[in-house]
């Protein structure tokens, strides 16, 4: 199996999150298991080499594979097919940043092993929902792209976790790509058409299981899991003892508690923002160096 990442740009918090995941998967590895990160910048993965394959993309084929649209989620699947290619006789599983496996990785490879794709979770029928993905829905109801008619059978999954049986993944990376440039063709602004276009190629090919028995997927928590993977590095780094065993410690103690998704008040938001206005950092100073 493939087990697949994709990081781009500078910011240090999506790659902290990346190795705690990475980590986390490692763990139940088994030597018929590849780890891939597809990154900008590799330099950065340096201490994964010895476990991960680290495969560098340009700057320029970033921009390239937003397309004509500069849609930057379809990087993503672009992504993805790359590695279908490269490794056809695996099962795929893209995994995002944030997320962290806690359950048993045999049981998510022999639901593949059956033919069945893995996503996160079913969120159920854009109609349903509000804002952005019902607007979505609105503007492609009913429309065709390619072999596939948009209808209430086609529910929104969440791809945090995006699992392919090796037999299907290539029409399911075609598919998605289809369908993605196709609605983006026709002006759908969603900045999730990307997560749907993949419920409904999936759909059209697989039965479907839900991952959230065996993944953490925190993006409603950000702030609580980035601290604990900082926490976990920089121990690691402080004490040179190996990463394997400061998760493992995590994994037995800390790791259950952050919450994956946490409520927080726009008012609270709205109101701290208006504080640091009103009182702003005064009376900056520096270091000066004396030569």
């Amino acid at each position: 199996m493939t087990i697949m990442y994709l990081t781009f740009g500078q910011k240090t918090e999506y790659h902290l999150q990346a190795y705690l995941s990475m980590l986390s998967f490692r763990r139940q590895t088994t030597p018929q298991d590849r780890i891939v990160m597809v990154t900008t910048t590799p330099e950065l993965y340096r201490h994964a080499r010895s476990w991960a394959d680290i495969v560098t993309i340009s700057d320029d084929e970033v921009g390239q594979w937003k397309g004509r649209h500069q849609y930057m989620f379809r990087v993503k699947t672009m992504a993805m097919r790359q590695q279908v290619e490269a490794h056809p006789d695996d099962h795929l599983l893209f995994v995002d940043t944030d997320t962290v496996l806690y359950g048993d990785l045999q049981q998510m490879r022999a639901i593949l092993d059956r033919g069945t794709g893995l996503l996160h979770r079913n969120e159920g029928h854009p109609s349903q929902m509000k804002g952005p993905s019902l607007k979505m829905w609105k503007t492609v109801r009913g429309r065709t792209y390619g072999h596939v008619t948009l209808g209430e059978e086609h529910c929104m999954w969440n791809s945090g976790i995006i699992g392919m049986p090796r037999q299907q993944m290539k029409q399911i990376a075609d598919d998605t790509l289809m369908l993605l440039d196709g609605m983006l063709d026709d002006g759908v602004k969603s900045f999730n058409i990307e997560q749907y276009a993949m419920s409904v190629a999936m759909q059209a090919h697989v039965p479907l299981a839900e991952t959230y028995d065996y993944v953490a997927h925190y993006w409603g928590n950000k702030e609580e899991w980035e601290q604990m993977a900082t926490d976990v590095l920089l121990r690691a780094y402080m004490q040179e003892s190996g990463l394997d065993d400061e998760l493992q410690a995590v994994a037995d103690s800390m790791l259950h508690q952050p919450p994956v998704f946490v409520h927080r008040s726009n008012t609270a938001r709205r109101l701290r923002q208006f504080v640091t206005r009103l009182f702003p950092d005064r009376n900056h100073q520096y270091v000066t160096v004396r030569t």
